[in-house]
């Protein structure tokens, strides 16, 4: 079996200059970028997966060096709870909770806890649609140096993950992969390359 090969190539860190604005993000990307204007020192972000919730929220922690806390429905209640606490008395710099879930439905037996997340401030991005996602994929390949048909977006959309972050990683490994073989991106050439990437995925298994 021909091997992928590795894509070496050092991961852009989540920025606000690297996050692709859309009309379903634009009001969270002001919100996180202007925190001296926040009315509270805690601000959740509500969103499906392939939203940009740990983008923003990775490029929230970078610039004000506050606390993040991804997938936050998943945080045990003493750490959550105590976290408010550091962001409420000013012992960090505030803090970013993201899920995909409204509180109303997270697992929480704290009154307190639960009063603190029905009156935090809340902000819901939407998935990126497609009418969005071809720009923005199409400008991944252009800034790979990449020319690539119109067939291709469109397979790539219906085929793989439909986040920004994903999309960005397939296109450096496509790029990687193609340039080896000094092959072109054609819809054939990633399909093949999709297809063996997820037999490898189903070879490699979880380790025991």
């Amino acid at each position: 079996m021909t091997q992928i090969p590795l894509n070496l190539r050092p991961v852009a860190q989540p920025s606000f200059n690297n996050f692709h604005v859309s009309p379903g993000n634009v009001a969270a990307v002001n919100m996180l970028r202007a925190r001296e204007r926040w009315s509270s020192p805690v601000l959740l972000l509500l969103g499906p997966s392939g939203s940009g919730k740990t983008h923003l929220g990775e490029a929230w922690r970078a610039k004000y060096h506050g606390e993040f806390l991804d997938d936050a429905h998943w945080i045990d209640e003493t750490s959550l709870f105590d976290a408010f606490n550091r962001a409420l008395s000013g012992e960090s710099a505030g803090l970013v909770l993201a899920s995909h879930l409204s509180p109303m439905d997270w697992a929480v037996s704290l009154p307190d806890l639960r009063s603190r997340l029905n009156a935090t401030p809340t902000i819901t991005l939407s998935e990126h649609d497609e009418a969005t996602l071809e720009p923005i994929l199409r400008e991944l390949f252009a800034q790979a140096g990449r020319s690539v048909g119109a067939d291709v977006v469109v397979f790539i959309l219906k085929n793989t993950e439909r986040s920004v972050d994903a999309l960005r990683a397939l296109v450096h490994d496509l790029d990687i992969a193609a340039g080896s073989t000094k092959a072109d991106l054609t819809k054939s050439y990633v399909s093949k390359y999709l297809k063996q990437r997820s037999e490898d995925d189903l070879l490699a298994g979880p380790v025991e």
